[in-house]
């Protein structure tokens, strides 16, 4: 921590915010609270409360809270897509792993608009690469989901899940995910399209056998909590995000 805070203050740095979790395979905002599930998922980093009292004490100070909205996957018909006003707008999936790999710049001007405590991952350079290498050795291309906009024929959003490898039906395939990343054009945002694709991603899991889904969630999205309430999901787990003013 002395060393942390030594590198921020010779790089005049104004703060320190995480932390940001390491192996890829747990990676994740953040430490775990105390109460929270312990079992390993995705995306879940599991530690001792001794983290972050230490951090605390060394001057830290609570930044927000990721939540994690957790359950079984439930069916979504295709009645429940047509509620959106989106003729204009077309969901789809690749269809091969090479098409996957032709959407990165695209990927990456979406990324853009994430909110600064919702990029995981600082370094980008093969952020997409590495995302797209995990889902194809666990899981299938129905986990990556586009939007377009078929007026300009733009890809204006997308929904990235990831698969647990840590968990497996009685057929020994992985049967759980994490919905991982929504990104929106700010332009199309605020029109359900968010929703649209959170949907259409659900309904994809769940006819290809996917049975259990977590969902991070900031402390503060309350409207993106009561849905996934409405859903039958559950509030299993949080992860403390920590600051340090420099």
């Amino acid at each position: 921590m002395d060393n942390l805070i030594e590198y921020g203050e010779v790089n005049k740095f104004s703060k320190i915010i995480g932390p940001i979790n390491i192996p890829t395979v747990i990676y994740g905002w953040g430490f775990m609270e105390e109460g929270s599930e312990v079992s390993i998922y995705i995306g879940k980093p599991i530690n001792p409360p001794i983290y972050q009292e230490l951090f605390f004490h060394k001057g830290f100070t609570l930044k927000t809270k990721e939540l994690s909205l957790e359950g079984p996957v439930i069916k979504i018909d295709s009645k429940s897509l047509n509620i959106f006003d989106s003729e204009n707008y077309e969901m789809f999936h690749p269809k091969s792993w090479k098409e996957v790999l032709n959407f990165k710049s695209r990927f990456f001007d979406l990324y853009t608009n994430l909110p600064r405590e919702s990029a995981i991952t600082p370094g980008t350079e093969h952020l997409y690469e590495d995302y797209i290498d995990f889902i194809k050795r666990y899981g299938d291309l129905f986990m990556i989901n586009f939007l377009k906009y078929k007026i300009t024929g733009d890809i204006v959003g997308c929904f990235f899940s990831l698969p647990n490898p840590f968990r497996k039906n009685e057929s020994e395939i992985y049967d759980s995910l994490e919905a991982f990343i929504i990104l929106l054009e700010k332009e199309h945002q605020g029109k359900g399209l968010g929703w649209l694709l959170t949907l259409y991603s659900g309904k994809e899991a769940w006819d290809n056998n996917i049975s259990y889904n977590s969902s991070p969630i900031e402390k503060n999205v309350k409207h993106s909590i009561r849905i996934a309430k409405k859903y039958g999901q559950k509030h299993k787990r949080t992860h403390l995000i920590l600051e340090y003013s420099i």
